[in-house]
């Protein structure tokens, strides 16, 4: 019986380290739009990303960062989101934004969420989790910002509902 008690915790200590918590905060006083976020996004986060430190894109890239982009929509829009997207739309429109955050070798750091009430009432937390995960797993072309010592990261965004 100890046994089974010692498995199911550390069953649960596992799964734990891999859900990651989320918090959501209105953009606007109705409640029309989201900005959803891991928990610890300022604490990690807060003083790494600030405007002063955002590498500008490169002039001569732009269709290569279109490419990506729409690589990375290709892999992220699973057939669930692809279903509550378009129930979204169908019911009046909406956006789902996805903003990525790279460091000077092209890891993703963390990404943020941006979407309409119409998305974010119907997406689940467990499809958010692996969406996170799915995104965390993406690699950006560092050649397509100019980084140099005092610009160390780079922010890419992605519009998911207009790709449904």
């Amino acid at each position: 019986m100890k046994r089974i008690i010692m498995l199911l915790g550390i069953c649960f200590c596992i799964s734990g380290v891999y859900a990651q918590k989320f918090e959501a905060t209105p953009l606007d006083e109705q409640g029309d739009v989201y900005e959803v976020k891991i928990r610890q996004f300022n604490k990690l986060f807060g003083k790494w990303f600030t405007a002063e430190r955002v590498a500008e894109p490169t002039d001569g890239d732009v269709a290569q960062r279109s490419v990506w982009r729409d690589s990375c929509a290709v892999k992220l829009l699973t057939p669930e989101l692809k279903e509550i997207l378009k129930e979204a739309a169908d019911k009046g429109g909406g956006s789902f934004w996805i903003a990525f955050y790279c460091d000077s070798d092209g890891k993703i750091q963390t990404v943020t969420f941006t979407m309409s009430s119409s998305v974010y009432v119907n997406l689940p937390n467990k499809i958010l989790q692996e969406l996170y995960r799915q995104a965390m797993d993406i690699v950006m072309n560092p050649g397509y910002y100019k980084f140099d010592g005092e610009h160390d990261y780079a922010i890419d965004t992605i519009e998911l509902m207009q790709r449904v």
